[in-house]
């Protein structure tokens, strides 16, 4: 198994049109760029370009399952069947799973017991929705996944100190029962909430059975680190994405 999450930094040295290796289609970069630096993370990961996918995320809870069916259909195909859903599971070796990110939670599961894996996008929507906890669902459903024994980790994003969020959010997080005094704290200067997203995910893998000690928080902040990690609220909300993912 092999998980990786990539930076703002091109691997080559080489840089696109934003002086950075920027991963995400749907943000407004050029395309023909972003398809070149895609073929150098997928030379690097050892696989065809056609086994690496990742979605076009709507901050919703819909799921893909990467089969070798899918893998078979042409290139456009593959992306329509993509676009729109913020989780991936697969149990195809040599496929690489991934979810962008730039401030939302990247979460990868793996399922060593029965041979699968997931790429989750997590923003506060997506675990309002409690996606993390839909996925897990569908693991045990295609492949028998046991929640006490996955392993999961959380890569980079927003830390608490630089994640400021309206009542909405709070409200939202509270009424599928997130404990709010856990995940959250009050900044004493402005009086406004802000969530620890990362935190917030990882009590809800805790609640669906994971074990605490198989769950791993990499804990670096995107804002705070954006000069390695893409990040919208320290960049602005055209600025690219990185990758998470994961492949058997």
């Amino acid at each position: 198994m092999t998980t990786f999450v990539t930076t703002r930094h091109n691997p080559d040295g080489g840089a696109d049109k934003r002086g950075n290796f920027n991963l995400g289609l749907y943000c407004g970069d050029d395309n023909v760029q972003v398809e070149a630096n895609l073929q150098r993370l997928s030379a690097a990961l050892g696989i065809g370009r056609d086994r690496l996918c990742y979605p076009h995320q709507v901050h919703g809870k819909d799921i893909l399952v990467v089969d070798e069916a899918f893998i078979t259909l042409p290139h456009a195909e593959q992306l329509a069947a993509l676009d729109g859903v913020d989780a991936i599971i697969t149990n195809v070796p040599g496929v690489a799973i991934a979810v962008t990110t730039a401030d939302c939670v990247p979460v990868v599961l793996y399922d060593a017991e029965h041979r699968a894996v997931a790429a989750i996008h997590a923003g506060w929507r997506g675990t309002a929705q409690e996606i993390v906890r839909h996925t897990i669902d569908r693991m045990q459903q295609l492949y028998g996944t046991d929640a006490t024994h996955l392993q999961a980790g959380i890569a980079p994003c927003i830390g608490v100190e630089a994640y400021e969020v309206g009542n909405e959010v709070i409200d939202a997080l509270r009424s599928v029962g997130y404990n709010i005094n856990s995940i959250a704290i009050r900044n004493r200067s402005t009086g406004k909430m802000h969530i620890d997203l990362a935190a917030a995910n990882t009590d809800l893998l805790l609640r669906c059975g994971v074990q605490l000690d198989r769950i791993e928080v990499c804990g670096i902040c995107t804002y705070r680190n954006s000069r390695d990690f893409y990040s919208v609220r320290a960049l602005g909300s055209e600025t690219g994405r990185f990758l998470t993912g994961i492949m058997l």
